[in-house]
This record gives C-alpha cells, structure tokens and sequence, in this order.
C-alpha cells in the first residue's frame, strides 16, 4: 500500500499539493483533475523524485525515500527518455539497467502490441512510442507503478490494447496509479477515481459509487428560466445549459428537486437524464473548479 499523510510541497508561494491524505492499495487508480491540480506532483512525490515539505509518504510502510521503498515503485513519466536511435532492445538495456525487470514479459507485451523490433524509437509514432514505454513500466518487478498521462493524444485503437496491458497487470497484484485527461479511456479500467483542486482531493469514489450526488435533468419550460431561478429554489447548481427550446441542467442531489421545480414552473415539461461515468468526472472537476480555483503541477 501507498499511504500519503498530510502531505505538502509549494513551488514559491504557489501549494501544488496541500496537506493532502489519501491511500493507493491494490487495483487500479485513476487521478484526475484540471491542468495544475497536483497530480504530476504527487506521482513525483510518491516516487521521490521531489521531496515534501511537510507531511510523509509510506509505501508498505516504509519512507518512500528509503531505497527499498524505492525498488517497489516505478514511475512512468508524460515524456521518458530513451536515444531516440535505440531500438526495441536498447530501451529493454537501457531500462534494465537502472530497474529490475522481467525480460520475458517485455518482449511479450511489445509482440503484443506489433512493435518493429529493429527500428529507432525515434521513427515512432507517438503512440507506438507510448506502448513501448508502457510495456517498460509493466515489466517493471516493482509492485507499485505510476503513470502519468499514460494515455494523452492516442488514438482509440492505442488506449484500447493498453488497457489490456494494465488491467492483466493489475490482475496479478500490482497497485497502479494512472493521471490522465483522457477520461474516457479511463472508463471500464479503474476501479475508482480520485480528484484533485488546487493540490486537495475534491472527491473519492470507487466507480459504482460514481454520480450518486448528481441530478441530471433536461426541461422545455413556458417562460424564460434561468441558473438563478433554479437556484433561487434551494438547489446548487453544477452546470446549466441551453440548446434550443430545451434546458439541460445538473443539481446537486436535493430531496424532491424534480416535483419542486415542476410546481415552480407549472406546464414545464421535465426528465431525469442518466449520467455516464465521464460526465460524472467532468461533473465533479467542474464543481471543484468552481468552489476552490486551481494550483499548478
């Protein structure tokens, strides 16, 4: 397990991450949030690449600073660097050098993406290059991986078979932590998802827990109605939208919002709409935003 207790570190007057207290056990993780939320940060910290100026960070129960902490967590940053001369076999040297790695289960998870073996990652697509350093972090021994915008700007057909990878991994015991803005391809792969505001956590759920908080609701009103006139009823508001004659708007759960706000606005026609696991993510980033600002990674 991973267990961060009060943590915190500023860059300048700047708290990226702000006393902030959360466990990562086994499963998977997926830590989301608006651009300079922290959550770069905290990999780095976890990892001990940077170092907090307050708080601690354990991992099995011992300092993340101590190097046999270190030897169970890798760290899979938004850019690794190889030469971009090397090919399959020199990331797998250059890798193995510094880590602890299962050769076998590199070579078979590159075969399974349908990497060529023998070119420079440097004539890589960006998504071939991607699945080559996935495969790095997955081989890893390491029981605690974490990676960072393990998914940003591939395309569908890339996210899909590395989520294949991760979820196997997965199955086999490993905690993995993944930062992504991509949080449809987050969908169907975490277990539950943690979000960050200005360097706190703004929610924590497992993912069948996910939107229970939330109304959804469309209506064609007969007079002009807007986001202060539903909320002057009692109700916060998350968003409020209009396309055309219809109204689309999400409240924060309130006992009997839908009969309220038809004996409100009499005539209107109103509907429940279902929420997706994204939109309930959005939803919740959103209310963040609105309720603290953000920091900056």
């Amino acid at each position: 397990m991973i267990s961060v207790n009060q943590l915190c570190k500023s860059f300048g007057a700047t708290k990226a991450v702000d006393h902030l207290t959360l466990n990562f056990d086994s499963g998977i993780t997926g830590l989301v949030g608006h651009n300079g939320a922290g959550k770069s940060t905290l990999l780095r910290l976890i990892a001990g690449i940077y170092h907090g100026e307050g708080g601690t960070v354990t991992v099995n129960g011992i300092s993340a600073d101590d190097p046999m902490a270190k030897k169970e967590v890798f760290f899979l940053s938004d850019d690794p660097y190889a030469p971009s001369v090397a090919n399959l076999e020199g990331v797998l040297a250059l890798y193995q050098g510094l880590f602890d790695m299962d050769e076998k289960e590199y070579w078979r998870i590159v075969r399974t993406f349908g990497l060529p073996e023998h070119k420079g990652i440097g004539t890589f697509s960006k998504g071939m290059r991607r699945q080559t350093f996935v495969a790095v972090a997955l081989s890893m021994r390491a029981s605690h991986l974490l990676l960072d915008e393990a998914f940003d700007g591939l395309d569908p057909l890339v996210v899909e078979s590395i989520k294949g990878e991760i979820i196997e991994a997965a199955v086999k015991g490993k905690t993995i932590v993944i930062s992504s803005h991509n949080i449809t391809a987050l969908q169907n792969l975490v277990d539950r998802f943690v979000i960050l505001s200005k360097g706190k956590i703004a929610k924590e759920d497992e993912t069948v827990d996910m939107g229970t908080e939330f109304i959804k609701l469309q209506a064609a009103f007969t007079r002009p109605v807007s986001e202060s006139d539903i909320a002057a009823l009692g109700f916060e508001v998350v968003s409020f939208r209009k396309v055309g004659s219809v109204t689309h708007f999400v409240l924060l759960a309130g006992k009997d919002a839908e009969e309220k706000i038809r004996s409100t606005f009499e005539n209107a026609f109103l509907e429940s709409v279902a929420l997706d696991t994204e939109e309930i993510v959005r939803l919740e980033m959103l209310l963040a935003k609105k309720r603290g600002g953000e920091s900056h990674d």
